[in-house]
């Protein structure tokens, strides 16, 4: 999102003065903490191999389930997904999304449901372009450990989140949900 967008939504006389700067230090604080996002996740890497995939996925999970503990509780996971992008669709843009000809945005599989998540203007994603990093690494675990943590929590159900696509202008997300409890 351009700055010239992003002041068209956030007003910068809303910024506490305790805070200093205007509204393009933040832009320049945040491009310098997705570098330092970038390089964390590419050490992380390196150093703990495919583990850091786990890692990062469970501290998502916990961030999640703490950022949805003021969500409304449901059973009905299209009104998790609605609730949910409320609070969490301001740092991931994403959406319910179905292929031509499916009736809903969900798919029930037995003892499951599952929705397809389509992410647009995602700050992993962006990060990732900047630093020059590959997608499914251990910033995007992060992401869907935030998801299912969320999902968990205003459902009180056990979740995943699997890759179906992964490109420069979306990712595609399967997210399932299993009946039967936690």
């Amino acid at each position: 999102m351009a700055i010239q967008e992003v002041r068209g939504t956030f007003k910068p006389e809303l910024i506490p003065k305790e805070t200093g700067g205007d509204i393009d230090d933040y832009e320049d604080a945040l491009h310098v903490l997705m570098k330092f996002m970038g390089s964390m996740s590419s050490a992380l890497e390196q150093v703990s191999g495919r583990g850091a995939n786990a890692i990062v996925y469970q501290a998502g999970k916990r961030m999640g389930h703490d950022a949805a503990k003021m969500m409304e509780k449901t059973d009905n996971l299209e009104q998790a997904m609605d609730e949910m992008g409320e609070v969490l669709g301001h740092e991931f843009y994403y959406r319910m999304w179905k292929p031509a000809g499916q009736e809903n945005f969900t798919v029930e599989k037995g003892d499951e449901t599952q929705v397809k998540l389509l992410f647009r203007d995602c700050v992993v994603r962006q990060t990732l372009r900047r630093t020059g990093l590959p997608q499914k690494g251990p910033l995007c675990y992060l992401l869907y450990g935030y998801m299912v943590g969320a999902v968990e929590e205003v459902m009180d159900i056990k979740g995943k989140v699997d890759i179906d696509h992964v490109g420069p202008n979306a990712c595609l997300k399967t997210l399932t949900i299993k009946w039967g409890g936690k």
